[in-house]
C-alpha cells in the first residue's frame, strides 16, 4: 500500500504503498448500499466521480493528518473507510508495537466530528520501526514460530480494540518472493483472522504484485487489497507508477483470491537521472507546485494515462484524476466488474 517511514519529521518522504489489507462486509451494509446511491448527487467532484458504483478507500498518513481531515469531511459521502497509517514497532521496546502521534490525532478528530464519525477507520499495521523501513528481518523474527504468530495476532488485536478501531489493516511489504516466509505469514493470519471474528472487527491484508500466491494457503474471509502501483518509481528508469498492461497482468496474477480489491497511487515520481540513482517521490500537492515553479506543460501519456512532463535533466510522471479514472476503468474492465479501490494517499 512504496514509502518511506520516520518518526522525525524530517526524515519522512513517500512510499510504497501502501503500502496496506482485508475487511469483512461492514455491520451496518444498508447503510452504505444507500450512501453508495445518494453519492452521485451528493458529491460531483472526481472523488465523488471516482467512487461512484464501488466503495473507495484512502489512507492517510501520521506525518500529515490535518489535510486528509479536512478532505475527508468535505467528502465524507464519498469515503468507504480509511486507513490510519501507521502503527509501527518500537526496536528500542522489543518490537514493541505502538501507534503513532499522528495516527491518534487523525482517528480522534474523526471521530469528533459529525461528518466522518460513522465512517470506518482501520488501523494500518506496518513492517517499519523507528529507524527502518519494511523490515522483513522483523517479520521473520515476530513470525518466527507459531507461538510467536499468536502472540502477534493478540498484541494487534488488543491495540486495535483499545484505541476503538473499526478494522485491522496488515500492510507488510518486501516479502516478494520469499515463500518460507510467506507461509509464516498465513500462519499468523490464521490466527489474526480468528482474533478479529470472535472481536467483531474488519481484516483487510495489502498484497504487492509479487506475491507469490499460488504457492501460499491465504485464509478465506479477509479483504485482499492488490497493490498496483509502483511499476516505475526508485531504482527504475522513468516511468508512470502503472500502465493498462501492468494492471491487466496484476488483476490476473490475483483472480484465485476471488473478489479483491485493488489498491492505486495519485502524485508521481521526479526521475532525476535515467538510471532510477536520483529518484524523488511526489504527492499531488508536489506536483502542482513543481509544474507552477518550472512553468510546465504537462503532457498524458497514451499507452499508460499518466501525466509527465520534463524540467532540464529530470523527467516527470505522475498520476491526476484522469489518470485514476483511467486505471479504475481498466481494472473493472479486466475484473468484468466494478472494482473496489483503495488510493494511496489522501492530502
Amino acid at each position: 500500500m512504496k514509502k518511506a517511514i520516520k518518526i522525525a519529521a524530517a526524515s519522512l518522504a513517500w512510499l510504497t504503498l501502501a503500502g496496506c489489507t482485508a475487511k469483512q462486509e461492514p455491520k451496518s451494509s444498508s447503510s452504505k448500499s444507500s450512501k453508495a446511491s445518494k453519492r452521485q448527487v451528493s458529491d460531483n467532484s472526481a472523488m465523488g466521480r471516482l467512487s461512484q458504483g464501488r466503495k473507495l478507500f484512502y489512507w492517510t498518513v501520521y506525518w500529515d493528518v490535518n489535510g486528509p481531515i479536512k478532505t475527508i469531511e468535505q467528502h465524507a459521502a464519498s469515503v468507504d473507510g480509511v486507513g490510519d497509517f501507521a502503527a509501527i514497532y518500537d526496536e528500542n521496546k522489543n518490537d514493541q508495537l505502538f501507534l503513532t502521534d499522528g495516527a491518534k490525532k487523525l482517528l480522534k478528530q474523526l471521530r469528533a466530528n459529525s461528518a466522518t464519525k460513522q465512517t470506518p477507520v482501520y488501523m494500518t499495521v506496518v513492517n517499519d520501526t523507528r529507524t527502518e523501513d519494511k523490515s522483513t528481518d522483523l517479520v521473520s523474527a515476530l513470525l518466527s514460530s507459531k507461538a510467536q504468530a499468536k502472540q502477534q495476532a493478540k498484541e494487534i488485536v488488543a491495540l486495535t480494540k483499545k484505541h476503538q478501531f473499526d478494522g485491522v489493516e496488515m500492510d507488510y511489504e518486501q516479502i516478494r518472493d520469499d515463500t518460507g516466509l510467506w507461509k509464516k505469514f498465513a500462519v499468523f493470519e490464521k490466527e489474526l483472522w480468528s482474533l478479529c471474528q470472535k472481536e467483531q472487527l474488519k481484516l483487510r491484508v495489502v498484497l504487492e504484485p509479487s506475491t507469490p500466491v499460488k504457492k501460499i494457503s491465504l485464509v478465506k474471509g479477509p479483504e485482499y487489497v492488490v497493490m498496483c502501483y509502483n511499476l516505475y518509481g526508485f531504482g527504475s528508469a522513468p516511468g508512470p507508477k502503472a500502465n493498462r498492461k501492468f494492471l491487466v497482468k496484476t488483476a490476473k496474477s490475483f483472480e484465485s483470491l476471488g473478489k479483491v480489491s485493488y489498491a492505486l497511487s495519485n502524485g508521481g515520481f521526479d526521475f532525476g537521472t535515467a538510471d532510477g540513482t536520483d529518484v524523488t517521490s511526489l504527492t499531488t500537492s508536489d506536483v502542482k507546485k513543481l509544474i507552477k515553479r518550472k512553468k510546465a506543460k504537462p503532457v498524458r501519456d497514451k499507452a499508460s494515462g499518466a501525466m509527465h512532463f520534463s524540467y532540464g535533466s529530470h523527467e516527470v510522471w505522475y498520476a491526476d484524476d484522469q489518470t485514476l479514472q483511467i486505471w479504475a476503468k481498466t481494472l473493472d474492465e479486466s475484473a468484468g466488474r466494478k472494482v473496489d479501490l483503495s488510493i494511496w494517499r489522501m492530502e
